[in-house]
């Protein structure tokens, strides 16, 4: 059995690859092909951003149930596709956990096509009994052989490279973590407010996130350092940015504030005696504070999710779930979440047409998921404004929400 987490690795580290590994699994099977099919899901093909490592992580997690309850092989690959090479699996079993991945990456036009058609660019499926199908799968099998041995030779020059440019490693993360826990942030702490915009024109704050500004941050403890070379490493500095933003917001007299605030925290973080110490100061303006969490982060760990949000909503606090796409809302509903809101990001990529179907499809998607729970992110024109106007969105937040936002004060809208 193929190691799930093998997608998160260097490109061939070792030999056998894992797509030697599917070659010799094909080889195996040769005389003896019957009920065997093969899914290749073609995720190096998706955008640079759902090939980051978190991505990919969830990606090969979502068939862990397959892998441990049938006689499923999962090939994670050095160019980051996976593979699934199933034996008498009824294909009602594996369609869950591909609408999973079709939601997860539905804002990427890979996945546009609908699944099994001669548009669906996301997955290939091969009927190994087949001798067409079972040949046409082992050259593609053994080219990709080929390929990942020049994947090696150009990943050992290019970690060469990297040295060069001084990336997030090991060897300087303690250092950078505890300036960290020691340097000023207060003074890089910025907000962005996301407002409700109703339909007699009027408009009002519905939170204030709060953030650091991480290219200021990268100056003051880590100049030349690319922080983000490693998004493992920098996740474990973002839980220790979580802890100072919530101490720095903690000596703030909350009791006074007129309006919410927003802050976007892990769960790991929630669930830290960091955030009690935090809530023991907290505890009085709950109602006034939104947790954010991520999507990305919430399908890695839905026990702790569930935990974290449960308590948090119970002491006061409001849920909301960042890191959605419009079209994933297609997919799943997320009212079955449990959050107060939930955030879609806006996208070119994601825009039809006003008269295409799919804006009729989504607006009546957002209508299903309650239009006042749902949030339009990173509005950064008139255009993402009126798309999300479009949908029966109210609430926004981005940069161009941020220019307007005086603008509406000065006339006594907001």
């Amino acid at each position: 059995m193929a190691e799930i987490e093998s997608a998160l690795q260097i490109p061939n580290q070792e030999a056998p690859s894992e797509v030697s590994l599917l070659v010799g699994h094909l080889r195996r099977i040769e005389d003896d092909r019957a009920g065997n099919y093969a899914i290749h899901i073609h995720m190096s093909d998706l955008r640079p951003h759902y090939r980051q490592p978190h991505y990919l992580r969830v990606a090969s997690r979502a068939f862990d149930a397959l892998v441990i309850n049938f006689d499923v092989t999962l090939y994670s690959l050095t160019n980051t596709d996976l593979v699934l090479i199933c034996h008498e699996v009824p294909v009602e079993e594996i369609d869950p956990p591909l609408h999973k991945l079709r939601a997860l990456f539905s804002e990427d036009p890979l996945t546009f096509g609908e699944e099994g058609s001669l548009d669906d660019r996301f997955t290939t499926w091969y009927d190994l009994a087949q001798p067409a199908d079972f040949s046409t799968f082992l050259s593609v099998a053994e080219e990709m052989e080929t390929e990942s041995l020049d994947l090696t030779r150009k990943a050992g020059e290019g970690r060469q490279k990297a040295m060069a440019e001084a990336p997030l490693d090991p060897t300087n993360l303690t250092a950078i973590n505890a300036r960290l826990q020691d340097i000023r942030i207060a003074d890089l702490i910025r907000q962005q407010t996301a407002v409700v915009i109703r339909p007699d024109a009027k408009g009002e704050v519905l939170f204030r996130e709060n953030y650091v500004a991480m290219d200021e941050l990268q100056k003051r403890i880590a100049p030349g350092i690319n922080l983000f070379a490693n998004p493992w490493l920098f996740q474990y500095l973002s839980e220790t940015l979580d802890r100072r933003i919530l101490s720095v917001i903690a000596q703030r007299d909350m009791k006074g504030m007129k309006e919410a605030i927003s802050l976007n925290l892990n769960i790991a973080t929630i669930l830290s005696p960091g955030f009690q110490n935090f809530h023991d100061k907290a505890r009085e303006a709950s109602e006034k504070i939104i947790i954010e969490m991520q999507m990305i982060d919430v399908f890695s760990d839905m026990v702790g999710f569930a935990f974290a949000r449960d308590w948090l909503r119970d002491n006061g606090y409001r849920v909301l779930i960042d890191g959605l796409n419009p079209l994933s809302l297609q997919f799943f509903d997320p009212g079955l979440l449990g959050g107060d809101f939930v955030k879609i990001s806006w996208g070119t990529e994601s825009i039809h047409g006003e008269h295409d179907e799919p804006i009729d499809e989504l607006r009546e998607v957002v209508e299903n998921a309650d239009n006042t729970r749902v949030v339009l992110g990173r509005v950064d024109s008139e255009e993402a404004m009126n798309w999300g106007l479009a949908l029966g969105i109210q609430r926004f937040q981005g940069y161009y929400v941020d220019k307007i936002i005086d603008a509406m004060i000065v006339k006594g809208i907001i």
